[in-house]
């Protein structure tokens, strides 16, 4: 398979006889100026706190770090946004992961607006796309 451009918000499967189901939900985001971020971060922190991991540190680690982050007077999107990948990255392989998305949901949704050209990675985590 040869794919010419950019598949950004689009899901490729490849295989071969198996039956595989791919659902992505067009995200919406909204303007960077409309998010408190700080309550989004919170919002999904609550979430994942909840989660049974072995990397729960490492969850909270990412988290914090964003946190620290947005206490700058100028925060760095890219640095915000890395934490959050990483967060979300040890999240997804917690237990309830999956029964926890619709909660993660919109507030990835808000956080990936405020963060803008930095934050498109983040959706497909909770099953969205551009």
């Amino acid at each position: 398979m040869q794919i010419g451009g950019s598949v950004t918000g689009s899901a490729v499967v490849t295989g071969d006889s198996n039956t595989v189901s791919v659902q992505f939900q067009p995200a919406t985001l909204p303007e960077p100026q409309a998010v408190d971020i700080k309550a989004e971060l919170a919002a999904l922190k609550a979430v994942l706190i909840q989660l049974q991991s072995e990397d729960q540190r490492k969850i909270n680690n990412a988290l914090e770090d964003a946190e620290i982050e947005l206490e700058k007077p100028e925060p760095d999107k890219d640095e915000v946004s890395q934490a959050l990948d990483r967060a979300l990255n040890y999240a997804e392989k917690a237990t309830g992961f999956a029964a926890a998305i619709d909660n993660l949901r919109p507030h990835v949704e808000a956080a990936a607006g405020w963060l803008g050209k930095h934050g498109y990675k983040l959706l497909p985590l909770v099953g969205l796309a551009l």
